[in-house]
Formats: structure tokens, C-alpha cells, sequence
């Protein structure tokens, strides 16, 4: 009797799939409580995220100088929803920073942002995520929970940065100041996190003397969807694009993310983290979150 090859191979493949175990399952994350104690106990690699607690000779970020470490915050989350915990950390400095004086309407307003954000691996280790900066860096104070899922499986979440600077044209006597608002969204994906730059609206802050009073002027904007026509916009034809209607859409609930200040964070770790992931809560836009 003949036995061909190929049924041969078949029938041994058969066997070898009988005999060998199944795949273990992957392991469920700890508890919320058992990750929040793993932040803690990995202070020794978040603590780096404040120059005032470099050891000494040590200056593992050197650009976090220029930023004001009363700006900088925390919070923890869980934004690509696998149970593992991220801590996310926000840097920035305002135009209370640089020699002034400065008009009260924009003092408030960052001037430059950074960020960095660590997550529970599934060993059970906190790790320094990789950043994927796709124009400047989102303002993640600005970042909701609220999420919409790609064909690809990616949960994107979108942010809303602005900065402002002094425009060419400033005066002590017309005091003027150029913004720029970046519709971004950003995801964990595969240990890295990934921005995007959907659209950018440029223009001027004019009457300046008080938040109350402070307006835009001279708005122009663009998409980068590759639509010739959604390209230097005027303020009113971008609020009517689908992007800025919808992406507003996606900035509600707010007070989604529970931001704790950095100060509270070395003072008691334990505390500080417990709080933020509090105020953390899940979302979705139109079910596909």
C-alpha cells in the first residue's frame, strides 16, 4: 500500500496538534488597586520626570529645564482600554515664564507643551512609552477618554492644543498675540504613542487686557484631509467642516481625566495616583468606543 507524502505529513501534523498543549491564555491585568502600587514602587523611573529630583551629575531630560515645574502634572489612565494602566505626565511653560509684561487675556495660554507617558507592561513593569510626535506635541491636559476605534483596531483619542506666542507685529501700546490651534488625536498603540495632525487654525488674540475681552482675529485654517478646498479657510468655513463638527463632538464629557498636580505626586505617590485614577472614566463616540 502506498502512502502519499502529503497525507502523511497531514496525518502527523494532526497528531503533533492532538499532543501539544493549547496555548495558555493571556494573563489578565492585576487589579486596578495591585497597578496603582506598581506606579508607586516604580518611582525611581518617573521621579526623573522632575529636574529637581535629577541625581546629582545626572540630566536624563535635559530640555525639561525650560519648563515651569508648577505646570507640570499627572494623571492615570487606561485610554487603550486593556487594562493595563498608563501614567501620563504634562510639561509646559506659559508667557508668565519669559520676561514680560504680558497681557492678562493670554498669560495663561502655554507657549510649549511636552509630554511622556509610562504603562503597566504585561510582565508587570511600568515602562516609558515611545512617542510617535506627528507636528508638536499635544496639550494632554486638553485629552479626553472619549474614543473611536479605525479599521484597524486603533483607539484614537482626539486633543484640542493651543499655543500663543508674541505676534511680529506686538506693541506695548497694541499689544498683539499670535495663536495656533492643532486638532490632533492621539493612541497607545503597541507601546508607542501615536499623534496625528488632522487640522491647524492659525490667527491673533487682539484687546488683550482680560480673559473677558480677549478675541481672535485674522482666523485662517486648514484640514489635511487632501481636499484642495479645505485648505486656508476662513474661522467660518472651517466650523462648518465635518472635522471641526465633529471633533467637537468628541471632546465631551468633560472631567473625564482627573489631572493631579506634580507637586502632590512626589509628596505622596500612593495618594496622588489613587485620586487621579478616580476621576478616570471610560467613553465612547456614536458606540464605536
Amino acid at each position: 500500500m502506498t502512502i502519499s507524502l502529503k497525507k502523511a505529513l497531514g496525518a502527523a501534523l494532526a497528531t503533533l496538534a492532538l499532543i501539544m498543549p493549547a496555548p495558555a491564555p493571556a494573563a489578565a491585568a492585576p487589579s486596578p488597586e495591585a497597578q496603582l502600587q506598581m506606579i508607586a514602587e516604580a518611582e525611581p523611573l518617573w521621579k526623573d520626570e522632575f529636574v529637581a529630583r535629577w541625581d546629582k551629575g545626572q540630566a536624563p531630560f535635559p530640555y525639561l529645564r525650560r519648563f515651569n515645574p508648577r505646570l507640570t502634572h499627572i494623571a492615570v489612565t487606561d485610554l487603550d482600554a486593556n487594562g493595563r494602566l498608563e501614567l501620563l505626565v504634562r510639561h509646559a511653560m506659559t508667557l508668565m515664564d519669559i520676561s514680560g509684561p504680558h497681557a492678562a487675556g493670554v498669560v495663561d495660554i502655554p507657549i510649549d507643551i511636552s509630554l511622556s507617558a509610562y504603562e503597566i507592561s504585561a510582565d508587570g513593569r511600568l515602562e516609558r512609552l515611545r512617542a510617535e510626535n506627528g507636528y508638536d506635541w499635544p496639550d494632554l491636559m486638553n485629552l479626553q477618554p472619549l474614543s473611536e476605534i479605525d479599521e484597524h483596531g486603533t483607539r484614537w483619542h482626539h486633543v484640542r492644543t493651543v499655543t500663543v506666542s508674541r505676534s511680529d507685529y506686538f506693541t506695548d501700546n497694541d499689544p498683539s498675540y499670535s495663536y495656533t490651534a492643532s486638532y490632533q488625536r492621539v493612541a497607545l498603540y503597541h507601546g508607542t504613542l501615536r499623534c496625528q495632525l488632522l487640522a491647524a487654525e492659525k490667527g491673533s488674540y487682539r484687546d488683550v487686557d482680560s480673559p473677558s475681552t480677549c478675541r481672535k482675529i485674522h482666523v485662517s485654517a486648514s484640514v489635511f484631509d487632501g481636499d484642495p478646498a479645505h485648505t486656508n479657510m476662513s474661522g467660518r468655513e472651517f466650523q462648518q467642516t465635518d472635522l471641526y463638527q465633529t471633533f467637537g463632538d468628541a471632546l465631551l464629557p468633560p472631567s473625564s481625566i482627573r489631572w493631579v498636580s506634580g507637586d502632590e505626586l512626589n509628596r505622596d505617590p500612593q495618594e496622588a495616583l489613587a485620586a487621579s485614577w478616580a476621576g478616570f472614566a471610560y467613553g465612547v463616540i456614536d458606540g464605536k468606543g
